[in-house]
């Protein structure tokens, strides 16, 4: 992430109107932040450097990252060990079954984006490592469960890929290019910028 795009991110989610979730009309506040996935490094520095700028700000920030969550959740289960064993003997397609089955998205993952937002008394949720958790968490997965759980304040995920919103190609999310899936409830941050600039 450049200077620029860091400063231009700040300025838009820093802004009053965007915290206060107005221009969406009864969308959710859901917004898509794509990037190469060639230049992950520097995004997961500007996005830290983003949250400290927006907290030294007086904006708390909840930063979920999916796949420190994953290791966490598998280690407090005592958990990550056997899995590593099983990688080793069980078939593939069986192992990713299991994965999904004890990742529960809707009865473990949005439960602690939920609570992580809300015990921070957060203004805004950043989510990321969105490529490190697939195939077994899928982001516009994660986003339709969420949407009954946490709408009451901006969510930004950050995306390796691309969002497309197109009436005439349509609405999905494409994860490194090249896995895609529908999704048309979020925003991009540019479209929100260019609405709100008319």
């Amino acid at each position: 992430m450049d200077q620029n795009r860091l400063e231009t991110l700040f300025q838009i989610l820093s802004d009053p109107k965007f915290l206060q979730k107005e221009g969406l009309g009864n969308e959710v506040p859901y917004f898509i932040e794509t990037y190469d996935i060639r230049n992950q490094t520097a995004e997961y520095r500007g996005i830290q450097a983003l949250v400290r700028r927006l907290e030294s700000s007086g904006i708390p920030v909840a930063v979920f990252g999916l796949y420190d969550f994953v290791i966490e959740h598998f280690q407090a289960g005592n958990e990550l060990e056997a899995l590593f064993e099983a990688e080793k003997t069980v078939d593939k397609a069986v192992l990713l079954e299991e994965m999904i089955k004890m990742l529960s998205v809707e009865y473990v993952i949005v439960p602690a984006i939920a609570h992580q937002a809300r015990d921070k008394e957060a203004r805004l949720v950043f989510l990321y490592q969105a490529g490190e958790v697939y195939p077994y968490l899928r982001i516009h997965e994660i986003l339709s469960t969420l949407q009954a759980a946490l709408s009451d304040r901006p969510v930004i995920v950050f995306f390796p890929g691309t969002y497309t919103t197109s009436y005439r190609d349509g609405f999905k999310l494409s994860l490194f290019g090249t896995q895609t899936a529908r999704y048309y409830r979020a925003f991009k941050l540019d479209d929100y910028l260019a609405r709100r600039t008319r």
